[in-house]
């Protein structure tokens, strides 16, 4: 049986489905956004040459599905199975391993996209070629933390963050993890002088694998742009 990757696309609604199946499959019955788009005056249809196995098949789908989502700015895909993401996604300098954790009790945790922030600090895209220290620019700033609660992990006492854990925005892989520097709070060069914290203070912005946990998948609660906490961070 032969087993191809097809395309359905109308540029001028920019809409397109990426599909995969036995010849023939792309006639069959798909979701309704598919069928919708199958009626457009200006679709368009598309097919691989033929894959020797299923599996081969997957990954060939799976990365035209992530070609399209990084890059295909002007094109919406209109598939019932997005999840290109385990088998698709930016490359980065170190090793994954099959590890994941859901805790990590003493971290601030962020989560970072793949791509370069257009501000000011032209901070770097965390993948590729990025170095460490540049990394961790990016990891610790900006964020805002109430001074009370900055002046209570001072003190050093049980609930103080040891960790600043940055992950991957879709595959949830740990890119880096710094040792924070919990005495260096309000003397950190970007906070001082300010009203409100913004900055995570590091001790070693070279070192990016503090805890030994970069590369893990992280399956733990994140809340978007926001920062979140371990368990144990008061």
């Amino acid at each position: 049986m032969k087993y191809r990757v097809y395309l359905v696309m109308s540029a001028k609604s920019g809409k397109a489905y990426i599909g995969k199946g036995p010849d023939g499959r792309i006639e069959g019955k798909h979701n309704k956004a598919f069928h919708q788009l199958m009626r457009r005056g200006d679709m368009t249809q598309w097919e691989s040459e033929p894959f020797s196995t299923p599996k081969d098949t997957l990954i060939a789908e799976a990365t035209a599905i992530g070609i399209v989502k990084a890059f295909g700015k002007n094109m919406q895909l209109v598939n019932i199975q997005k999840a290109s993401r385990k088998r698709f996604v930016p490359r980065y300098p170190f090793p994954f391993t099959e590890k994941k954790i859901k805790e990590i009790p003493r971290a601030i945790i962020v989560t970072l996209s793949p791509d370069t922030l257009p501000d000011g600090d032209c901070r770097v895209a965390p993948n590729s070629a990025w170095v460490s220290a540049k990394l961790a620019e990016r990891a610790r700033k900006y964020w805002a933390f109430k001074r009370a609660r900055v002046e209570l992990w001072m003190q050093k006492t049980s609930c103080a963050p040891r960790y600043l854990v940055a992950v991957a925005k879709g595959s949830g892989r740990i890119l880096a993890v710094f040792e924070i520097d919990n005495s260096g709070w309000l003397s950190d060069g970007v906070n001082r002088r300010r009203k409100r914290i913004v900055a995570v203070p590091l001790n070693y912005k070279n070192e990016p694998n503090a805890n030994g946990m970069q590369g893990m998948e992280y399956l733990g609660n994140r809340r978007g742009g926001a920062v979140s906490y371990g368990s144990m961070v008061g």
